[in-house]
């Protein structure tokens, strides 16, 4: 029969320190940015506008050069 070992916090710790301090260069924790609610509205405008104008010219309403 195995039995599994419990894991060892003191190993965990020092392997996650070893990411951070490897990955990132420093050991400090920088805070998510948010982002505005204004810009996400934009982007989601934008999407919207670009997927009606691209139906549109699949549709044959507007005609581009390209």
């Amino acid at each position: 029969m195995r039995e599994e070992l419990s894991p060892n916090e003191e190993i965990i710790f020092t392997q996650q320190n070893l990411k951070v301090v490897m990955g990132r260069g420093n050991v400090v924790n920088k805070p998510r940015q948010l982002v505005s609610a204004g810009w996400t509205i934009f982007w989601y405008l934008l999407a919207l506008a670009s997927l009606n104008l691209w139906l549109l010219r699949m549709l044959g309403y507007i005609s581009l050069p390209w």
